[in-house]
């Protein structure tokens, strides 16, 4: 969940779009993400998000798939050069193609602050462009129903608050 509720008013809005939005941003930021870091330079990275553009589903993880060989090959680079915005790229670009959306939208918007003062505007391009919802508290959080998502965290957390008016539960 921090991965979402760290983005403050554009993890909100995550949170509430529909998970096609969701998915369809985060292919936008993992694209973003492979020519800002350079990975869309490789031909199996590049084929991979190209065709993830065109509606074809991204492959399944194997491997020994070219894409797979590719980013260990990118990361055991990384390691040796001691590059770790490098090795963080390439494995938000896995984590992307192959994990959740809404994480992925969310870490790779991270990883690409590394790279340019835009990346926020990018990501509600990316959303979208919706109007943003108020910064999220914990009640937001709390109260949110999306089965993608779990804030039973925050549910429970809440749940303490509206049962203690001090916020600590009851003794």
């Amino acid at each position: 969940m921090s991965h979402l509720d760290g983005h403050e008013e554009l993890g909100a809005l995550i949170a509430v779009l529909p998970y096609e939005r969701v998915v369809d941003a985060a292919r936008k930021q993992l694209h973003r993400l492979a020519v800002e870091s350079g990975l869309n330079n490789y031909p199996e990275v590049k084929a991979a998000l190209d065709a993830w553009e065109r509606g074809v589903a991204p492959p399944q993880p194997d491997q020994t798939s070219p894409l797979a060989l590719r980013l260990r090959a990118v990361l055991a680079q990384a390691d040796t050069a001691r590059d770790h915005t490098r090795r963080w790229a390439a494995e938000r670009i896995a984590l992307g193609i192959w994990g959740s959306p809404y994480r992925s939208v969310c870490e790779s918007a991270n990883m690409r602050s590394h790279f340019t003062l835009d990346w926020r505007a990018d990501l509600h391009v990316d959303l979208g462009n919706q109007p943003l919802p108020p910064i999220p508290d914990e009640r937001f959080w709390g109260a949110l129903r999306n089965p993608a998502i779990d804030s039973s965290w925050y549910a429970t957390s809440t749940a303490k608050i509206r049962t203690d008016p001090r916020g600590f539960g009851s003794k």
